[in-house]
């Protein structure tokens, strides 16, 4: 009878450190799946939380520029921690309530702490079946889910930085311009006076830098 108590116990301790490791591993589990470079219809990114590239090059989350107070929602390289686009660069964010998720009617959208919308990608006929992604190029691209259409990307909406595969374009057609924009100071991404774009003319391609409308 003593050994079987014993044995019991051995028994019991042991099923304890196991039954302990499992729920450990799937904390671990959970971290790794919840961990991930996508944000679809049922989630949502709150300030202090962010979104990382499959590779871990390119974070996409809330940040405070230098001598500034204002939240924006933005891109950054990571290994450098350098800007490389921004969202809300006319319409900041002064505290840290505010949200980036996908809207009923599919748009990735930037919400303040009353729930109003301060930016959105504004595609004028999504379905309400979206996800948006981090790429490890630092393009984040709207996707219809079912089909897979890309319905908006950030290289056609650039700030003021040129990345590997974006290309500055002019639609002669329309007029639509894939062009980049300077910060108004090193504290104020909003959109300055300083921009560079292509046009053709002639069937020549040429490059300009505006102030304005002065080139």
């Amino acid at each position: 009878m003593i050994r079987n108590n014993h044995y019991l116990k051995w028994i019991y301790t042991k099923c304890t450190n196991l039954f302990s490791v499992l729920i450990v591993l799937c904390f671990v589990s959970a971290d790794v799946v919840t961990a991930t470079d996508t944000i679809n219809s049922s989630q949502f990114i709150k300030d202090n939380e962010t979104v990382t590239s499959a590779g871990g090059n390119f974070t996409l989350g809330f940040f405070t520029p230098q001598n500034s107070t204002n939240r924006y929602v933005e891109i950054w390289w990571q290994p450098k921690f350098t800007v490389i686009w921004v969202a809300n660069r006319n319409q900041p964010l002064n505290d840290s309530s505010g949200v980036v998720t996908i809207s009923e009617d599919g748009n990735l959208v930037v919400l303040n702490g009353q729930k109003q919308v301060i930016w959105a990608t504004n595609v004028s006929t999504t379905p309400s079946n979206t996800s948006v992604q981090l790429s490890d190029s630092g393009k984040l691209v709207l996707t219809e889910t079912t089909r897979g259409n890309i319905l908006w990307d950030s290289f056609q909406h650039p700030s003021n930085t040129v990345l590997p595969g974006m290309k500055l374009s002019t639609n002669v057609r329309t007029g639509t311009k894939v062009e980049i924009t300077s910060w108004k100071s090193p504290s104020n991404p909003s959109v300055g006076s300083i921009s560079s774009s292509v046009l053709q003319r002639i069937n020549i391609l040429e490059v300009f830098i505006w102030n304005e409308t002065r080139p």
